[in-house]
């Protein structure tokens, strides 16, 4: 997730061409009044000229916006700019500073101060003074100041009226944007604290469970000696040659996982990401957490799953998601069930893994902070799983959240990116078992544990 601290320039690009529009209808508004029902006698082409030369450009900009191309505070400087000389052509058409709506020129050096850098803040600034010290000197004087000196003292503190008016309105829109602005800077700030915070707890858990891992390695092989002597030992009791082997698979399962750590933690070691069909890799996972926790009734719907589905993920998919079969396995036992069940649900981009469990549920407060706080409702858990799965899942793009199913339980939904399909470049290998494992997906769309 981007997290953006400054807003960016097209925010205020079209904040400025909303300005631009409210200033074509004013202008527009104000000579129409001034010339059909003040009776004052204005130069109307070259007027509406400035007027229809902003409307162009307003025009323009909103095609610009259109476009994915990015808007640099140049440009943006640029259109302030354009602003300020159309403002500055209406007023010399128009009595110069002595229109009321001369004040209107600290719109845009506001506008620039909260958009853009200091150096075209100054020159935005500069340009501004210069337009106006030179409608001081050049200017259009309208013949009816001439005539009616009072009649047109009395219509400039009318205008200077209605300029302040305006300009209270649009300072207190600028404040109110700028507050906006801040609390939404606070806002991320505090998420990427909350973010750092959350990856050196991870990066720190990781060097543990490296070590952990080496301290491991020894214990197990022992064990695997052992087991292997026991069956040797015990030839006739098939029972006992059973719990054997299924302690022995379990042992291998623990050393590929820790092989699998130790790699994932060197420098230069880790594997990247790798395209699989999405069935092929759940079922995996399936099929190793099952020797794990062979007691647990798992059902699985394979019917949400379309074939061809692919994901491009590494092994911290399979981690994040053995660690939820778990923490659902837990939930159902903690209640007296054994099951538990799979389906999913698929988009045009996305897919949908939703694993439904009998527990008692989660509370509104519990479930807004998973994967965010280290915490568990198991009496001998460490909060520790669902971190870590939402850590790897949210490296690959993915998600997942936390909801009290209907009926009683949870319901933990992991949503994944889907990969693109395998385009003609690729190696035929890769694209004939994406191939097979998408026909392998068209199989069956059973209830309960098995391939789909």
């Amino acid at each position: 997730m981007h997290l953006q601290l400054t807003a960016s320039p097209r925010k205020f690009l079209q904040m400025l061409l909303g300005l631009r529009l409210l200033a074509i209808v004013g202008q527009s508004s104000t000579v129409a009044i001034a010339e059909r029902v003040l009776g004052i006698p204005l130069p109307l082409e070259p007027m509406m000229l400035a007027i229809g030369a902003l409307a162009v450009m307003a025009a323009v900009t909103t095609v610009r916006l259109r476009t994915n191309l990015p808007v640099t505070q140049l440009e943006l400087a640029l259109q302030l700019l354009i602003d300020v000389l159309q403002l500055t052509a209406v007023l010399y058409m128009s009595g110069g500073t002595t229109n009321p709506f001369a004040s209107l020129f600290l719109i845009p050096v506001a506008f620039s101060a909260a958009a853009l850098a200091w150096p075209y803040v100054i020159g935005i600034t500069l340009v501004t003074l210069g337009a106006y010290a030179w409608l001081t000197a050049h200017f259009r004087e309208l013949s009816f100041m001439r005539a009616n000196p009072m009649a047109a003292f009395d219509l400039h503190m009318v205008g200077m009226h209605v300029t302040f008016a305006l300009s209270t309105a649009l300072l207190a829109l600028a404040l109110a944007l700028m507050a906006a602005e801040m609390r939404r800077r606070v806002r991320a700030m505090t998420q990427l604290r909350e973010r750092a915070l959350r990856h050196e707890h991870l990066n720190a858990m990781g060097l543990l469970a490296a070590g952990a891992a080496h301290e491991l390695s020894t214990p197990l092989f022992s064990m695997a000696m052992l087991v292997s002597e026991l069956r040797a030992a015990r030839r006739i009791d098939r029972q006992f040659h059973s719990d054997l082997a299924l302690l022995d698979r379990q042992i291998q399962l623990c050393k590929e996982r820790l092989t699998t750590l130790l790699r994932a933690r060197r420098p230069s070691g880790g594997r990247g990401l790798s395209r699989a069909p999405a069935a092929q890799l759940v079922q995996q996972v399936l099929d190793d957490w099952s020797i794990v926790r062979p007691a647990v009734q798992l059902h699985v719907d394979w019917e949400g799953l379309e074939r061809g589905a692919l994901l491009e993920v590494d092994d911290g998919f399979a981690q994040a998601l053995t660690s939820l079969l778990h923490n659902a396995a837990d939930a159902s036992a903690a209640r007296g069930s054994d099951r538990v069940r799979i389906c999913f649900c698929q988009s045009a981009t996305a897919l949908q893994v939703i694993i439904e469990d009998e527990g008692t549920g989660l509370d509104s407060d519990i479930g807004q902070l998973a994967g965010k706080a280290v915490f568990t409702t198991k009496p001998t858990g460490f909060g520790l799983g669902l971190v870590l799965s939402h850590a790897n899942l949210n490296r690959l793009n993915g998600t997942v959240t936390l909801s009290n199913r209907t009926g009683g339980g949870t319901r933990t939904t992991i949503s994944m990116p889907l990969a693109a399909a395998p385009t003609p470049s690729e190696p035929a290998a890769a694209l004939f078992a994406a191939i097979l494992a998408g026909r392998a997906g068209a199989a069956p769309h059973a209830t309960g544990h098995g391939g789909p």
